[in-house]
Parts: structure tokens; sequence; C-alpha cells
């Protein structure tokens, strides 16, 4: 069987047949060094799930032999001498972990397996793993002696290898680090002094995803009496993930200490605060009613005016018991002492909530850049959360959020760039590309679109993920720059590689794997967005020989995304309607040149076969206004209505579809619906419409108003039209025609004839008036003498 063939079979998991055939090639070349150490991990993966002491077995009996043969061969071999070292080491850790020890690597054959270690240290890219190889070595062989001076060692040569890469430098230092200071600890090579002084010199450096490292490092510097660094490793803890109940227990007994510690006396400022956030957390665990934290932060701020923790948590307490106004003078006193950044964002949303204000100002923080993008996200959050906000407000909160987003942004580049910050776990070139994408699209949603794109493509160099490439292509679409946004999307479907194809297998998948309870959980695929990007590139650039088509075709695919998960919920439902009204605007612009009859067809035909979609409907009422078919018009228009969900219609389409409804009854002397339609949203249709068209929205009511005979309601709102138009200084046109002979016909038709035919002489004198205004002449009776009196 050819190579390509045979590895075929080892990467399709075919691992039976691959061995088969492996061995019969070794028979012919007992040279291939590759397939050596494949063989050699397709026997290990043969019994990856009969557990770790099946793998031991086959590790001794196979792989550790065919390893060594291919060293033979190649003994500077670096895939090979990291899968001895890597499986061999891995399988020794995971049998120690469920106590049923056994080594691979023992006094006799240690010479061996260190010399496989040191010649990957001598290999440039495979020295970290060399150095971590190494020290697992010694430490399974319990040499203290051999362990020290390599963790030194390692220790200087991660800080030279990775000094321009700062998370790889934290990492690979702290991980030699912390079995450091484990050593010192137990060997007592050191006295506590000095131990607990390293310690402090060092720990700003130091990052672990074992929480429990920092609970060991905060006892090692209790038990030495160094209490301020432990409770500096205990600060650092809490900013961690803390999910585990046995790291709860362990901050649980350091509230205790301290509380022992401060009633000796002690005074650290950062105590305070720790004790406060374990009450506010770990109430229960600690036994005190929820509430105590806060009435311990004001007797804080009585004995400690001048330090922050007390205010910090007096109004987390009341922000978090929605007493917005009473949390906000102490806001306000927390930030003349020291803001930090989730104090400053509750100020602002207390200030929004109890005053209807946008706090302005945005101090510089000096908050861990990971925590300003996190409150940039809680922020904007809340911004999006509001329904009340007027476009000014909207443009002042996302111009807060932005400025957040800038800071972190900043913060992350002093971060990794030069050094600043202690070392952050949680901070790493993820959550830096996660704010490179947060702060594009806050610069979007303020129409700094190329600034968005530059950032969102900065990001995909810290961190390659989806939502970047998303977002970029979005402010590129917005740009209409579609050359760039070509090249954007060869880039992300040269990454993802996903097809219309892959979508519908996916849809399969998921329409089997999920119950009717857990279908709303589903997730629109954004992967969508990009075709409809790719449909956009393909017909302003003259890319596709059948472009309506190609558009029809998706669309149709998204329509029917939906009508398989018709519980799609409202989240994921927006990024739905996105993609779909995409490939609706092309297909629109497509269908303009035909002729009216054509596109009529066309979107009845799509209305009958989506009944549940709005598109088809909002065109057509439109392309019956045209034609004045206003049956037509008042079908489509309330099908649209009813078809476009009302958490996401857009205020003037709304408004505009209302108008061609009162507009349409009018016409077809609907009076009675048109005028409930008018009376029923004119509150709302006050608030979004624009006075150009809120004037001919009112025009519509009077003259519905004027022929129900509704004099009084007629008077209200030709008091609006004309004050509109008297504060714009707009002059007489054809709608004040028509507002007065409407209020002709109501004074008419409720027996005012005097003022009625006062009003039509006022229309009569221009002499381009409305015919109206003659049929009114000819055919209503005149005022009498005794017109005015009433019997």
């Amino acid at each position: 069987m050819e190579d390509k063939n045979i590895y075929d079979l080892f990467y399709s998991g075919q691992l039976d047949l691959f061995i088969i055939e492996g061995e019969n090639q070794l028979k012919q070349d007992d040279q291939d060094v590759p397939l050596w150490t494949h063989l050699a991990v397709a026997y290990h993966d043969q019994v990856f799930y009969d557990g770790h002491e099946a793998i031991f077995d086959i590790i001794q009996e196979k792989m550790i032999p065919y390893l060594q043969k291919a060293l033979l061969i190649e003994p500077e071999n670096e895939t090979t001498l990291y899968h001895m070292l890597n499986y061999v080491l891995d399988n020794q850790t995971r049998l120690e972990q469920i106590n049923r020890p056994r080594k691979h690597i023992n006094e006799d054959n240690k010479d061996e397996f260190i010399g496989y270690a040191k010649k990957l240290i001598a290999i440039p890219k495979m020295a970290p793993y060399g150095y971590g190889f190494l020290a697992d070595i010694y430490e399974s062989l319990q040499d203290d002696t051999a362990l020290l001076p390599l963790l030194d060692e390692g220790i200087a040569y991660f800080r030279e290898a990775f000094k321009d890469n700062r998370e790889a430098a934290d990492q690979n230092f702290s991980i030699f680090w912390i079995k450091k200071i484990y050593l010192l600890d137990r060997t007592k090579q050191i006295s506590g002094a000095a131990l607990t002084t390293l310690i402090s010199e060092q720990f700003d450096r130091f990052i672990s995803g074992s929480e429990m490292q920092y609970v060991d490092l905060a006892e090692i510097a209790y038990e030495n009496k160094n209490i301020d660094l432990a409770l500096k490793v205990l600060m650092k803890l809490i900013r961690g993930e803390n999910s585990a109940a046995h790291i709860h227990k362990e901050l649980v007994k350091w509230h205790s200490r301290f509380e022992d510690l401060i009633a000796d006396g002690y005074e650290n400022p950062e105590v305070f605060y720790y004790q406060l956030i374990i009450e506010r957390n770990y109430s229960e665990d600690i036994g005190i009613p929820l509430d105590y934290y806060y009435l311990h932060a004001l007797k804080l701020i009585d004995q400690y005016p001048d330090l922050y923790a007390g205010y910090h948590f007096a109004a987390a307490y009341l922000y978090d018991e929605e007493q917005y106004e009473a949390a906000l003078p102490y806001l306000r006193q927390l930030g003349e002492r020291q803001w930090n950044a989730t104090s400053w964002r509750r100020l602002v949303e207390c200030t929004y909530l109890t005053t209807g204000e946008v706090h302005k100002h945005v101090p510089t923080f000096d908050d861990l850049p990971r925590d300003l993008y996190n409150e940039g996200v809680n922020l904007a959050d809340f911004v999006n959360s509001l329904e009340t906000l007027s476009s000014e407000e909207t443009l002042a909160m996302r111009q807060l959020y932005l400025a957040v987003y800038r800071q972190a942004y900043d913060a992350f580049a002093a971060y990794f760039e030069q050094g600043k910050y202690e070392s952050d776990y949680f901070g790493g070139n993820h959550n830096r590309a996660m704010n490179c994408n947060n702060l594009a699209i806050a610069l979007k949603n303020v129409d700094l679109l190329e600034e968005s794109y530059q950032i969102a493509t900065e990001g995909l160099n810290y961190s390659d993920f989806e939502e970047l490439h998303q977002t970029r292509t979005d402010a590129l679409s917005k740009l209409e720059d579609y050359e760039r946004l070509k090249d954007a999307l060869i880039l992300y479907f040269d990454t993802y590689q996903v097809t219309l194809r892959d979508l519908d297998e996916m849809r399969d998948e998921v329409i089997e794997e999920q119950s009717a309870e857990d279908e709303s959980d589903l997730v629109f695929p954004s992967c969508y967005q990009m075709f409809v990007y790719q449909l956009e590139v393909n017909y302003h650039l003259g890319l596709s020989s059948d472009i309506q088509g190609e558009a029809q075709y998706l669309l149709e695919h998204i329509y029917q995304f939906y009508i398989n998960h018709p519980t799609l919920n409202d989240y994921h439902y927006r990024d739905f309607e996105a993609a779909k009204n995409g490939v609706e605007n092309v297909i629109y612009v497509i269908l303009e040149p035909y002729e009216r009859d054509y596109r009529i067809q066309y979107y009845n035909d799509m209305a009958q076969k989506y009944p549940h979609e709005a598109q088809p409907q909002y065109i057509l009422m439109q392309l019956y206004n045209e034609v004045s078919d206003y049956s037509a018009i008042i079908t489509a228009a309330k099908a649209y209505l009813k078809n476009k969900k009302e958490f996401i219609i857009n205020d003037f389409d709304k408004a505009k579809t209302l108008y061609l409804i009162v507009k349409s009854h009018y016409f077809l002397s609907e009076f009675r619906p048109g005028t409930d339609v008018f009376q029923h949203h004119d509150p709302w249709v006050a608030t979004v419409m624009d006075p150009e068209d809120y004037v001919l929205w009112i025009k519509m009511g009077i003259q519905l108003l004027a022929e129900r005979e509704n004099l009084v309601e007629v008077n209200r709102y030709v008091e609006i039209f004309n004050s509109i138009y008297a504060q714009h200084e707009w002059s007489y046109d054809d709608d004040c025609e028509s507002v007065k002979l409407a209020e002709a016909l109501a004074n008419y038709k409720t027996g005012n004839l005097k003022k009625a035919h006062h009003l039509l002489n006022e229309v009569l004198a221009y002499s381009d008036h409305s015919a109206l205004a003659d049929e009114y002449k000819r055919t209503w009776k005149k005022p009498g003498f005794l017109s005015n009196f009433k019997f």
C-alpha cells in the first residue's frame, strides 16, 4: 500500500487496518521512522478506552520499543522524542492520580529518558517541552538535587526565550516557579523569611489555572508570618473563577483568620475589601445574614472614612437591591477616593435609572485589562437592555462603553508590550482579541467603520475566532468596500471550510439530536451572514453568472431554517433577521428594473410559499400603493405587521405601514376602521415620525375624522397640524389645502355652515385650488340668516 493511503487509514481512525498494513510494510523497510512512530501511537490509541493500566502495558509492550527503534535510526527526531516522553510521563501521572502508581522511568533506565529530554532541550523550538519533561522526570524520581538547578535554569531560559511573548513567558515561568517554591518549602533549604521574600519579589508574574496553588502560597506565607503576602495572594485568587466548593471553604477559612488578625490590630486596607467580598458571596458558608456585608460596610465607612472598600460594598448592596438612588452617594464618595471600573459602571447605571441623565465623565482606571473589558461588556449589555433611550442618549451611552473598551485596548497593549500590570491568568491573548472584537463593534455602532475594520483585523493576530471575522466583514460591507470584503471572505472560508451543504447536514443532525423542549436554545449559525456578504460581493463585483438564482437559493435556505426551527429565541432570531434582510435587499435591487407586474407576481409567489415571512408583504403593500389597489394594500400591510416580530420591527417601517393602512381605508370610504387605526396608534406615531411625515399622518386622520363628523377631534388635530407648520415656517401647500377642506367638511356635516363656507372660501381664493373645493361649492347649501342659532 502507498504511504499516502496507509496514513489515510491512521488519520481516519482505521487503526486495526493501519497496524496490519504498517507491520507488513516494515517487513520490507524497517528504516521508516515516521511509520515506526505512527505505529507506536496507533497501538496506544487502540487501547485508549481500556483504562490507564492497559495503556501502561501497551506503552511497555509496543510504544517504547517501537519509538526506541525509530530513535536508533534518527536519534534527534523531534516528533519521536516528544512522543516518547509525552506518552510515558502522562501515563505515569494518570496512574499516580488514581492511586495505582506504576513507573515507566526508574533508576535503571533514567539515563535513557533524561537523554531524550536533553536532546529536546538542544532543539530550539522543542526546548520548552524538553525542560518540562526533564523536570517531570526528576520529580518522578524524587531527585531534588538535580531538580532545583534545573528549575533555575528553566526559569532563566523561559525569561529569555519568551521575552517578547508575555503570555508564554508567564505560563512557563509559573510552572517552574511554583515547583521551585514547593521544593524550597518542603526541603527547608532557605529560611522562612527568605522564602517569603522570594515569593513577594516574583509573585506578580505568577499565574495558574490551579486555584489550590494560590491557597498553598497563602499558607506558606501565613506559616512564615507574612500576613501581607498571604493577603496579596488571596486578593489575586478571588479575581479568579472560584467555582469549586473546596476553594469556597478555603476562602471562608481565611475570612475567619483575618477576623482574628483584625481583632489583634491588623489593618492592611485590602483586608477589609477581602472580608466584605467574602461576606457578600459566601454568607451562607460563613453563617451570616445576606445583608451582613452591607452593615459591615457602613461600619467601616464610619471607622475608616478614607478607605474605598466600605463605599464600594455599601453601593454594591444597594445596587443589587435596585435602590439606585440610595447607592449614588456612596458611589460618588467612592470616586473621590479611588475609582474602579465596576463602581463607575454602577454609577452610570444608577444615574440613568434614577435621573434619566447620561453620566458622561469617564475617569482613567487602573483596573486589569480584562476587568476593563468585562465592565465594557456589562455596560454595553445595560445600554442594549434599555428600550426607552432616545437616539441622542443611545449615542452618548455608546460613547461611554466605547471609551471603556478603548481603555482596555490600551491597557492590553501596555500589559503585553510594556510589561505593565501584574500577570493575569484570565487576561491572555484570547481575552485581548475579544476586547478588540467588542471595541470594533462599538466603533461600528458610532459609524467609525474603517477603525472598526482595522481593530477587528488586529484582533486576529491575538486569537483567531469566528466573530472577529464577522465583525470585520460587517464593517467592510457597511463601507461598501467589496474588494477588501472579498479578501476577508476568502480568509474566512479558507479558515472554516463551511458550505451551505454543511449547514444542511448540521441542521439535520440538530433536528435529530434536539428534543422539542430544548429547541429554543438553538443557535442560528453565524456563517449564514458570511454567505450573505459573499452574495453582496458577487453582486457588486459581477462575479456570478446567475446572481438572482444564487440570491434566491440562499434566501430560501435561510427561510427554511426558520420553518424547521420556529421556536428560535429572540436573541438568535435577530441574527436570522439580519441575514435574511441582507439577501432580501440584494433581491430587491436585482428586481427593481423589472416591470411592476413582474415584481408583484414574484412577491405574491413568495408570500404564498412563505406565508410567515414579512418582507414579501412589505414590498407588496408598496407596489400596490403605486397602483392605488387599496384593498390589497390593507391585506399586505396587516400581514406584514403580523409577521414582523414586534421586538425587531423598525419604527419607521411600522409607522409607514400604519399610514398606508389609514390612507387605504380613507380612499375605500372605510371611515370607521380607518379612524380606529388612526386614533389607536397616533400617540405612538407622534413619538417616532419626523414632522414632515407626521403632518401627512395627521392629514389622513383629519380627513377620516371629518367623514365621521367628529368635529372636536378634527379641531384638535387641525391645531396640531397648524402649529407644526408655524413652528417650521412652512408655506401653504396642497396638504394645508386638504386639511382645510376636511375641516370645512366636518363643520358642514355638523351644521356649522357659516364656518364651513368661510373655510371653503379660503381655499377657493387660490387660483390653483383643488377640484374638490369646486365640488363642495357647487353642492353645499349656503348658510341662512338663522344658521348660527340652535333650537
